[in-house]
């Protein structure tokens, strides 16, 4: 009796040597293959990078940015209410070749600037065209030229008959000379700077707040203020 290997290798019969066409199909077929299957691998590896860039475009996109590098910060433009004038800009000292006042005289003045008072008393700079008019008879839009409106003004006067020592401020330094920069309990228009003088008398440069100078930029134009001889003292 026959098992059921004999039988099928019975019906299979003798194998057949391969033909030439047979091995070059089966060549032919494997290689294609072989290269689908490395353009699939190839095409799998581009769209995983392709995946993998787009998600490091979305994670620095969406992630928090880095706070960014702070400027420097340069001088604030601080606007005078009063006056119009741009402070920073306006404070640019250049020679002064005017006439002198009287009673004191200037080397160096804010560039914009002009020098208003021409007496023994004060020393009063503005800037040009400078608005609103302080007087008692108002102008309307007329640019304040008088020399005793201080409205955004700078005022140099030697201390009054009717004070006496120096009041309690900043410590400073100008020109060698003791100094010191005061801004009184309830004044609302301005600082005081203090320049102890020879005769015993204290320069006054009185500057409205609305220009915006900062301690250095009083005390750098303070440097260049000289008393006179002939400079009297005032009252008030």
């Amino acid at each position: 009796m026959t098992n059921l290997r004999e039988q099928f290798e019975a019906l299979a019969g003798s194998p057949a040597a391969p033909t030439t066409a047979q091995t070059d199909a089966d060549l032919a077929r494997g290689r294609g293959a072989l290269r689908r299957r490395r353009a699939l691998q190839a095409a799998t590896g581009s769209a995983f990078a392709i995946v993998v860039a787009a998600a490091a475009v979305a994670f620095t996109t969406t992630s928090t940015p880095a706070p960014s590098t702070p400027q420097a910060a340069g001088p604030t433009a601080t606007t005078a209410a009063t006056t119009g004038v741009t402070a920073s800009a306006a404070f640019a000292l250049v020679a002064y070749k005017g006439e002198q006042p009287a009673g004191f005289s200037i080397d160096k003045v804010p560039a914009g600037w002009e020098v208003q008072g021409l007496d023994e008393n004060l020393l009063t700079l503005a800037p040009e065209g400078a608005k609103p008019r302080n007087s008692a008879e108002p102008q309307g839009d007329q640019a304040d030229t008088d020399p005793y409106s201080f409205v955004g003004k700078v005022v140099v006067t030697l201390q009054s008959l009717d004070e006496q020592g120096t009041p309690a401020g900043e410590a400073v330094k100008v020109g060698g000379k003791k100094a010191t920069l005061v801004k009184k309990e309830g004044a609302k228009d301005g600082r005081t700077l203090y320049v102890a003088q020879p005769s015993g008398v204290n320069l006054q440069i009185q500057v409205w707040d609305g220009i915006g100078w900062s301690a250095d930029q009083i005390v750098e134009f303070a440097e260049g203020i000289h008393v006179n001889p002939n400079a009297k003292q005032g009252r008030g």
